[in-house]
């Protein structure tokens, strides 16, 4: 007799928020009473699930995992046991789509007979791998249950996870809603998750449990996404392209922005800011394909960017900018020294009342509700026909226009007469801000660019942002380090070098 039954293949869809600030003792009843949950039956579940590869991570190299879960469904019951295997997918901002085989098991052991017929093959075709599988880490967890069937006949199981995982002897809390797409479209998802949103805080979230357990393993809690390039074709149609381009910019904005909540790290507020400032690049860049469509508007994430603004500010302050001039500064003076460390300290305190109120941000409905709504759009822009010319094409004549208009604003900032003229700071600012924003759709679009034209505009849009900035960031640190009560002469002295070097050259 067989001890596991044929592997039932499915492609998963499924969309993952994490709930920032839920207290987790009383989100599953928070839960139920939400308009989409009310009245809707619920199942509790106890879920152990283990995660296993080789010694040298063949699975996670392929982007794929061979999970063993155990099922109790109350007190004192048996487990029932599957065994899943999960291949490699396509994920943006929360929404996932990968192949997915489970098989029920007669008891808690692997069973190679249940990856026939799936694309295990592929990973093990020399069939040597499964015999060096070993248990790497495990997730333990309680799961509510809800099947919400709509009135369009879709059908969407929403899935409550509170437990954490272990992995080298470190744990990680799990505060998590999955929603996967049973029967219907995509849009179900959404609509659920809209419905949640307007009542209980959620971020959109595309690292998987497997994908944080490898983290933890590694001993990191959280790690910063940054920006990575994509394999863009010259000849494919544009508005794919652009789906795929704004789809990696959000995500390393909402990617860093749940980093947050688990980990107070300057890189993943660098981060965060950064995947803002990319995805607002390229929302401009694509703004004539999305006439029709245009992105939702971004008022309520402005206490959010505000926050976050707030904190980087001060990261800039004390890792970047303060430690420049303090040896100038004190020159050997006890007095002045015991002023700088005073001001350090008092930099300290304020950054984490500035944290605190980051996490305020983000744990606001508000928050979440226009990023999941953000999410939908950018879904259903593979919906959208607008433009069918190729990338290649359309992308040169959309940086050339912008190199010129950089290259416009850069010339009207040198033409202005003296350094005192109060619209140079005005001129200035605009300029860093379009060279921040050629820098970034040049190398969204680099791989469909000519290589030599590209790299020279975006060193020169990279020095314009660097050289301006330095000075500018001098002029808001003692802006900012006033109201905290740091020496005069310490205000003075920021002021000073930043006149200087804010003057037309």
């Amino acid at each position: 007799m067989k001890n596991a039954s044929r592997a039932s293949q499915s492609s998963e869809i499924e969309l993952k928020l994490v709930l920032p600030g839920a207290d987790r003792r009383r989100i599953a009843d928070q839960l139920a009473t939400t308009p989409p949950l009310a009245g809707v039956a619920f199942q509790v579940l106890r879920l152990r699930n283990i995660y296993f590869d080789t010694p040298e991570q063949n699975l996670r190299q392929q982007k794929a995992a061979l999970r063993l879960r155990s099922v109790r469904e109350g007190a004192g019951s048996r487990p029932r046991w599957i065994q899943t295997f999960k291949t490699a997918g396509n994920s943006t901002a929360g929404l996932s789509q990968r192949g997915e085989w489970e098989t029920s098991l007669r008891r808690g052991e692997l069973d190679p007979m249940a990856l026939q017929g799936t694309p295990w093959s592929a990973i093990d075709d020399h069939n040597e791998l499964f015999g060096q599988l070993m248990p790497c880490f495990e997730t333990r967890s309680t799961r509510t249950v809800w099947q919400v069937r709509g009135e369009d006949a879709s059908h969407v199981e929403v899935a409550l996870d509170i437990g954490s995982i272990h992995a080298s002897g470190r744990r990680l809390p799990i505060c998590e809603l999955e929603l996967e797409l049973i029967q219907g479209s995509a849009d179900a998802l959404f609509t659920l998750a809209e419905q949640i949103a307007s009542h209980i805080a959620v971020l959109p979230a595309q690292t998987s449990k497997a994908q944080q357990g490898w983290r933890l393993a590694a001993g990191i809690s959280a790690a910063p996404l940054r920006a990575h390039a994509l394999a863009l074709d010259p000849d494919q149609p544009v508005m794919p392209a652009a789906q795929a381009v704004l789809g990696e910019m959000f995500s390393q904005f909402t990617e860093n922005l749940v980093g947050i909540l688990h980990a107070d790290h300057t890189e993943l507020v660098h981060q965060a800011r950064v995947g803002w400032r990319r995805w607002r690049s390229g929302l401009w860049l694509f703004k004539p394909l999305c006439k029709h469509c245009p992105a939702p508007d971004d008022d309520d994430l402005r206490p959010l960017l505000k926050a976050l603004g707030a904190v980087r500010d001060l990261d800039v302050a004390a890792l970047e900018s303060l430690p420049t001039w303090a040896e100038a500064f004190i020159a050997g003076d006890p007095h002045r020294s015991a002023d700088w460390h005073l001001m350090e300290a008092t930099l300290q305190a304020e950054r984490q009342a500035r944290r605190r109120s980051l996490l305020k941000a983000l744990a606001a409905p508000s928050t979440g509700l226009a990023l999941v709504r953000t999410s939908r759009w950018l879904h259903g822009l593979e919906r959208t026909q607008e433009a069918s010319q190729a990338l290649g094409e359309w992308a040169k004549d959309r940086t050339r226009d912008l190199h010129a208009r950089l290259s416009g604003e850069v010339d009207a900032m040198h033409a202005l007469p003296a350094p005192e003229n109060a619209e140079v700071t005005v001129r200035q600012h605009r300029v860093r801000l379009l060279a921040k924003r050629t820098r970034y759709c040049l190398e969204a679009m680099e791989p469909v660019l000519p290589k030599a034209r590209t790299r020279r505009w975006a060193d020169q849009a990279t020095e314009l942002q660097s050289s301006i900035g330095a000075a500018r960031d001098l002029l808001i640190l003692a802006e900012m380090l006033e109201p905290l009560g740091v020496d005069r002469a310490i205000l003075g002295f920021l002021r000073g070098i930043s006149a200087a070097r804010m003057a037309p050259r």
